[in-house]
C-alpha cells in the first residue's frame, strides 16, 4: 500500500491533536523514567523482560514496581501509536519532533514539526533529520491538489 503523503494544510490541521498526544506523551515518559529510577533504587534493572511481563520475581514491592514500569510503558507506546495512526513518524520523543511523508516538486522529503511551533514550517530530505532542516519554498504544497 503506499504511503500517504500530506501537504503543509494537512499537517496544520492536525497540530491540535499532536499538542494533546505529546502533552500525554511527555507527562508518561517522565512517569517511566521515575519509575526506572524506583527500580533501580530496589536493586532492579528495567528490561525487556519486565516490559513483555515475563518476569515478575521478587518481593511485593518489587512486583509492584516492575508492575507500574510496564503499565507506563505500554500506555507511552499507545499514545505514540496514536501519532503513527494520524501518519506521523516521532523522531524525537523528548522534543516532540514529528515527521510526515510529503512531496517537494518531484522529490519525496519529511514536512517536519516540533512541539511548540504553531504550524508546519520546514521541511528535510528524506536521508536527512533535524539537522538537515530547510524553510518551506514554493515547491512544497500547502493545500492537496485538486484532480
Amino acid at each position: 500500500m503506499p504511503r500517504r503523503l500530506f501537504t503543509v494544510a494537512e499537517v496544520n490541521r492536525l497540530i491540535p491533536s499532536l499538542e494533546r498526544i505529546f502533552g500525554e506523551v511527555l507527562q508518561l515518559h517522565a512517569s517511566l523514567r521515575r519509575e526506572e529510577v524506583h527500580l533501580e533504587s530496589l536493586g532492579v534493572r528495567p528490561s525487556k523482560e519486565i516490559l513483555a511481563g515475563e518476569d515478575e520475581a521478587g518481593s511485593p514491592a518489587i512486583r509492584q514496581a516492575k508492575a507500574m514500569f510496564r503499565a507506563y510503558y505500554e500506555m507511552l507506546v499507545e499514545s505514540l501509536g496514536q501519532v503513527a495512526d494520524l501518519g506521523g513518524q516521532v523522531k524525537d520523543l523528548e522534543t516532540g519532533l514529528v515527521d510526515f511523508p510529503g512531496r517537494r516538486g518531484g522529490d519525496d522529503i519529511f514536512l517536519c514539526w516540533k512541539l511548540g511551533e504553531k504550524s508546519v514550517s520546514h521541511w528535510h530530505p528524506l536521508d536527512t533529520g533535524f539537522s538537515g532542516r530547510r524553510p518551506l519554498d514554493g515547491l512544497v504544497p500547502r493545500e492537496p491538489q485538486l484532480d
